[in-house]
């Protein structure tokens, strides 16, 4: 063995280890899965008032967020801002949307829910959390303690993938 070898294999990384690809493989999997199962369990309120998945999520942003700007929705959802009109013009004529001219700057507009809108959210919330409940029931106390455990991270990991400077290019 050569020198350089000798300092290679003592090296100590300083940079955290890579991860692994079982895991970046797993979570996609599970996450997609989860995603796609409370989409499932929240189709009924959806076709109740004729939405699709993406005026749904616009319609919670601005329950969370009201009046929030159209550019500002178009951030937050990672999605062009002429997207973002072009829902906000469909939920507008459904009578879920209310469009106010910004009051700090005229040219922008704010977005607030309607009643009709802000019972649906609740509705479609309500319809999330029960799935989540009775997904959690069959569960042992081990895992719903693992799960609340880990909750932080999973907090941060949702950031990180909301975060989009970390998008690719």
């Amino acid at each position: 063995m050569s020198l350089s070898q000798i300092e290679m294999s003592t090296h100590v990384s300083t940079e955290s280890p890579p991860h692994t690809p079982s895991l970046i493989s797993e979570l996609a999997k599970v996450l997609g899965r989860i995603g796609r199962g409370l989409r499932y369990h929240t189709r009924a309120e959806r076709e109740a008032l004729d939405l699709t998945h993406s005026e749904a999520e616009l319609l919670r942003l601005v329950d969370r967020a009201p009046g929030i700007r159209v550019q500002d929705a178009a951030v937050e959802l990672g999605v062009a801002s002429n997207s973002v009109s072009t829902l906000v013009k469909q939920l507008n004529r459904a009578g879920l949307v209310e469009r106010a001219t910004d009051p700090l700057d005229g040219r922008a507009v704010c977005l607030r829910l309607t009643p009709l809108a802000r019972e649906w959210v609740t509705q479609v919330g309500n319809a999330r959390e029960q799935a989540i409940q009775r997904a959690l029931l069959e569960l042992g106390d081990e895992e719903r303690e693992t799960l609340e455990a880990a909750l932080p991270a999973i907090k941060r990991l949702a950031k990180a993938l909301s975060n989009k400077s970390s998008s690719p290019q």
